[in-house]
């Protein structure tokens, strides 16, 4: 229960203001009959009773879920409980940025009841943790001379990037020695043909191939590779965020992100995540369909900036296991984020980098100038690039309007992990790009 105060309202100040008028016409022109015109009014204000006003109301939001993902309706439902009936109850929703009403008036009203409820039907349109709308409720009683008004808010809604369709095309050559859906090098009980070789006492009857066999007098067995599971760990660089609100680098790197973590959970796979920006964040590899959540969770938290340099030492070795598939979502303009690939790449695991920077830097009027700063900047990545595949790192670009499984289509095929060396540490090919 709120206490509230009460206030009078538009229609008791309208009457009381129409008798004072009356009275100061009525002593100003030395008119009594005025006096009669005023006295209607007041006495009508005056019977306006405050008494047995409720002193507390019961208010409260309430949404439907908790959590969504970007897109997805929910239902707010707002309730009123008032000891006693009141004349007129109107409910006011104001929706926050990034949020849409997609159904219900935005004002409703309900009379003569002591319990009333209404129901929005709400978008959010932005990821994040975030309070969708404030409801203001406006309540008149004694017979409409006394009025309160009370704000509510729903408790907190968190917003899930959407996740695009991606199929788990990124597998790294030496997967684990547990039962997936990549296919290994090695013989195994897998569907993928791997291989023929002579017949051995204890092979079954099923694996003989009868057409190799009868070409070559013997008996051939068909051998098929293994079918195993794979740790990737998804890193994101949310060192700045470059571009606008929806379209921006972080925008674009958690979408990513969130779509290969869910398909690779999906196939059995153990995902992890690691987050470069503000305070060095990560999750350790794990299967199901929890794990996305708690992935998705986490992402919430990484709209930070800061001008610490990641430290991955402090990352534990269950957080990055050895031989795990890191795919960075990375804008390739700072410099920590890049000295972070080139530290994992010597140690040694196998890295992809997925550029997801849409926007160029804006060059303002067209001159000589600023065509030759863009063209630098150009070469600037250009180098950048250069310098991450001399290090064995690929660099996948994801375009505007492309969707990212083909951009991992292009990729030719597993990812060799590289010899340990920290011989070279610090060393590095390429400039970091920078907006001009």
């Amino acid at each position: 229960m709120t206490p509230v105060t009460w206030h009078a309202s538009a229609r008791l100040r309208a009457l009381a203001t129409a008798g004072l008028l009356g009275f100061a016409a009525a002593l100003a022109t030395g008119q009594p009959r005025l006096v009669l015109l005023a006295a209607p009014a007041l006495a009508a204000a005056a019977l306006i009773p405050r008494h047995g006003l409720p002193a507390t109301l019961q208010a409260s939001a309430v949404l439907s879920a908790n959590r969504c993902f970007e897109g997805e309706d929910v239902t707010l439902t707002v309730t009123l409980v008032s000891p006693r009936p009141l004349d007129d109850v109107t409910f006011r929703i104001e929706t926050e940025a990034g949020a849409g009403l997609v159904a219900g008036a935005a004002t409703q009203t309900a009379a003569h009841r002591a319990r009333a409820a209404v129901a929005w039907t709400l978008r959010p349109g932005r990821w994040g943790r975030q309070t969708p709308a404030t409801v203001l409720i406006g309540c008149r009683a004694g017979l409409g001379g006394w009025s309160t008004v009370l704000q509510v808010r729903p408790g907190r809604l968190d917003v899930f990037p959407r996740a695009p369709r991606v199929r788990p095309r990124l597998v790294p050559v030496e997967l684990l020695r547990r039962i997936g859906d990549h296919t290994g090098r090695a013989a195994g009980e897998g569907s993928e043909f791997s291989g023929l070789r002579p017949y051995a006492p204890g092979d079954r009857f099923r694996d003989i191939n009868y057409p190799v066999s009868a070409r070559r007098g013997a008996l051939h067995v068909t051998q098929r590779a293994a079918q195993r599971a794979a740790d990737l760990v998804v890193m994101i660089d949310a060192f700045g965020d470059v571009g606008p609100p929806g379209d921006s680098t972080l925008d674009v790197a958690l979408a990513g992100a969130s779509g290969l973590a869910a398909a690779y959970l999906r196939t059995g796979d153990r995902v992890g995540l690691v987050g470069l920006g503000g305070m060095l964040r990560w999750l350790g590899p794990a299967p199901g369909g929890r794990q996305f959540y708690r992935i998705a969770e986490m992402m919430l938290d990484l709209r930070f900036e800061s001008v610490v340099t990641p430290d991955l030492d402090r990352i534990p070795r269950t957080a990055l296991p050895p031989g795990a598939l890191v795919v960075v979502f990375t804008p390739l303009l700072d410099e920590r984020a890049l000295g972070a690939l080139t530290d994992l790449r010597q140690r040694g695991f196998p890295v992809i980098v997925v550029d997801v920077l849409w926007h160029e830097p804006p060059t303002g009027p067209r001159s000589p100038s600023a065509a030759l700063a863009l063209r630098l900047w150009r070469l600037d990545r250009a180098a950048t690039r250069a310098g991450l595949a001399g290090l064995g790192v690929p660099v996948l670009r994801w375009p505007r309007g492309e969707h990212l499984d083909g951009v991992l289509a292009a990729f030719p095929g597993p990812l060799a992990a590289s010899r340990r060396s920290r011989a070279h540490r610090g060393t590095y090919a390429g400039t970091p790009g920078r907006h001009p």
